[in-house]
């Protein structure tokens, strides 16, 4: 434990504050390095925890692991040829990009080091995957930069933190998890090596949405676990499990696509999104706790009367029934009403405030959402989450 207390200690010193009192290249290619090569040279000098894999597979976990991270940087570029490419921020000079193979490369040496020295100390030669896990979750933290977490502002900064930034590398260093509990460190710094290698050396990169870099991030790594794990199986002639335990890989694909999917709906990623109601207004045709299906791909100028709109009153959505279309110093309006108020809304709405139209109401699955949301300050008599 005290290799990890070590590297959440260097890991902290990428905090502002500890920047802005040393001289930023000093800081960054001089102290940083020195520091993750002193982690790795303690270790090294530790006594020796051999990984589980036979000698003789090194080279065959080795191996894969570098096509293993083609295939990771190989998809980023499929998935560039969708989202489209940019140029690279890093300097691509003789002089940068060997400071820069110096700055990542000491991190990610002592990193992977130090899950090496954890996975296989504490396995004990017996597979356990929760100290894969567990091991996972603290080196994905350490590898997020520590000013990302200062944007974790609501809920859906969060799940976009999640999905973009925390689960990729999860799930990478679930991965890498393995490979140095079969082979030692190497294979996992040639993965991680191989993937950070093309980020900061290639001048032009795949442009990705947080969507697609979560989809990649996520399912390459997981993809990989199991198809290397049944290949070493394999290649090392070991006994896997008993044919009522195997894991089903098409199973596995078909629950982490599932997943993502639900996640994404929830975010408003495809053209229908859900939303949970919390108040009455439109009552008996939509009760609180129930969930509305919002269509957001509208005519927004074509919309007309007995129309349920969702739209945004002081960063407040609200559904409720259009009733009329007005026309003020030129601009159209809508005027609307909730079914079950006595009054129509005090004021009318612009068409770039309009999310959608509700096409589907199912009732009472948003009450565990409702219950979670009513907590928070904002008026029930008002809001829609």
């Amino acid at each position: 434990m005290l290799f990890m207390l070590l590297m959440i200690l260097f890991y902290s010193t990428d905090s502002p504050y500890i920047a802005s009192k040393v001289n930023g290249f000093i800081f960054s290619y001089v102290l940083k390095p020195i520091l993750w090569i002193s982690l790795a040279l303690m270790i090294y000098k530790s006594p020796r925890i051999h990984p589980k894999g036979k000698f003789r597979f090194r080279s065959f976990t080795n191996w894969w692991a570098f096509n293993f991270a083609f295939i990771f940087v190989a998809m980023s570029v499929v998935g560039g040829l969708v989202d489209g490419f940019g140029k690279s921020p890093y300097s691509h000079s003789i002089n940068g990009m060997f400071l820069n193979i110096l700055l990542v490369g000491s991190t990610i040496v002592g990193r992977e080091m130090v899950r090496s020295y954890l996975v296989n100390s504490l396995n004990n030669n017996k597979e356990r995957y929760i100290v894969f896990i567990l091991v996972s979750i603290a080196t994905a933290f350490i590898a997020i930069p520590l000013n990302l977490y200062n944007h974790l502002g609501n809920f859906q900064a969060l799940v976009k933190f999640i999905a973009q930034y925390f689960a990729p590398e999860f799930s990478k260093g679930l991965f890498a998890s393995y490979l140095v509990y079969i082979g030692g460190s190497v294979p996992a710094i040639i993965y991680m090596g191989t993937i950070e290698a093309v980020n900061w050396l290639s001048p032009i990169l795949p442009n990705l949405k947080w969507i697609t870099s979560a989809l990649i991030g996520v399912l390459c790594p997981v993809f990989s676990f199991m198809a290397f794990q049944g290949m070493y199986l394999k290649e090392s002639k070991q006994k896997t499990v008993k044919d009522d335990k195997e894991e089903n890989i098409l199973g596995w694909i078909a629950t982490t696509v599932f997943s993502i999917g639900i996640l994404w709906f929830s975010l408003g990623v495809f053209p229908i999104y859900p939303s949970v109601i919390a108040t009455g207004s439109m009552e008996p045709l939509i009760m609180p706790g129930d969930v509305t299906l919002v269509r957001k791909s509208i005519d927004r100028l074509n919309l007309k009367p007995g129309d349920i709109i969702q739209f945004k009153s002081d960063n407040i959505l609200i559904s409720h029934r259009i009733i009329d279309k007005l026309e003020i110093d030129g601009q159209e309006f809508y005027k609307t009403k909730g079914d079950n108020n006595s009054v129509a809304d005090s004021n009318p709405v612009k068409p770039e405030d309009i999310k959608g139209t509700v096409v589907k109401v199912i009732p009472k699955i948003g009450w565990p959402t409702l219950l979670l949301k009513s907590r928070n300050d904002i008026p029930l008599e008002k809001v829609q989450f």
